[in-house]
């Protein structure tokens, strides 16, 4: 996976991915979520980075047809698909897509960052995470930038173990034992702090690319990080912050363990005029 200016240099993105379709499909659950910006927004088109098969830019094109749409996607397996899928400009190059954008002259473009940002930073070195933030999301070529993402507070990491011990203890004793070790072998024990656990919480599903998954960083970030990153001629229009419910109630199911901290925010950043 290369761009014009090899981001995403890869850790662990050699490792293919065993099953693509329920990879799609993880990626694809829950759209009407994931498009929660456009009814907020009035965009003249939108970057879907990271657009992997598509399907999100199907569905903004069934039920937004006037918006203009490009999608964004280093692997050309999944560009291929998406050009077949939707009707819109796909590439695996970053200049196509500033050059897509300035030729066009739009007035209110968007960069749609969902499912991504933590993808950024399990496949690249800190020099094009900064590229990333500085020259792809706040670089100015966006009006608004919206994110959905696995982004907690630093509230959790201070979370007494002593709220979260018994939900460990339970944790331990029903999870998959082989899986679990692997987990811990790269990210700590369960029951340290509850941003692992939280971690764990969110990841132990993925099994069919378990190997993949498990190397990926779910969490490379804070939502104090993150206001830290937005420039000063910037604004942040909306904001929620939230556990996600099919989330809650999977490992409810599975654990009977109730979900302390928010895992998910979702949020639109105005560039001011």
């Amino acid at each position: 996976m290369i761009t014009s200016w090899n981001l995403f240099l890869e850790k662990v993105g050699n490792i293919p991915l065993s099953n693509v379709d329920t990879y799609i499909s993880g990626m694809n659950k829950s759209m009407n979520d994931k498009l929660f910006f456009v009814d907020k927004i009035k965009p003249d088109v939108i970057v879907d980075f990271g657009c992997a098969d598509g399907t999100t830019l199907l569905n903004i094109k069934e039920k937004y047809p006037t918006i203009d749409l490009i999608g964004y996607d280093l692997d050309p397996d999944m560009v291929a698909q998406a050009k077949s899928k939707v009707k819109a400009e796909v590439t695996n190059n970053w200049g196509m897509v500033k050059s897509l954008l300035t030729k066009s002259e739009y007035q209110y473009p968007a960069l749609l960052l969902s499912s991504v940002i933590h993808e950024v930073y399990s496949y690249s070195n800190s020099n094009t995470i900064k590229k990333f933030w500085e020259e792809q999301v706040f670089g100015g070529l966006f009006k608004y930038i919206v994110i959905r993402d696995m982004i907690p507070s630093t509230v959790l990491q201070k979370e007494d173990f002593l709220k979260f011990k018994e939900d460990a203890k339970k944790v331990n004793k029903k999870a998959d034992k082989k899986r679990l070790f692997e987990f811990e072998k790269i990210w700590g024990l369960i029951d340290n702090d509850y941003r692992t656990f939280l971690h764990w919480l969110l990841k132990y599903t993925y099994t069919d690319n378990w190997e993949r998954e498990v190397r990926e960083n779910y969490l490379p970030l804070t939502i104090e990080t993150l206001y830290k990153k937005i420039p000063s001629n910037y604004r942040v229009r909306f904001r929620d912050n939230f556990i996600f419910d099919p989330i809650q109630k999977r490992v409810m199911q599975d654990f009977g363990v109730k979900i302390l901290h928010n895992t998910h925010t979702k949020m639109i950043i105005e560039k001011l005029d």
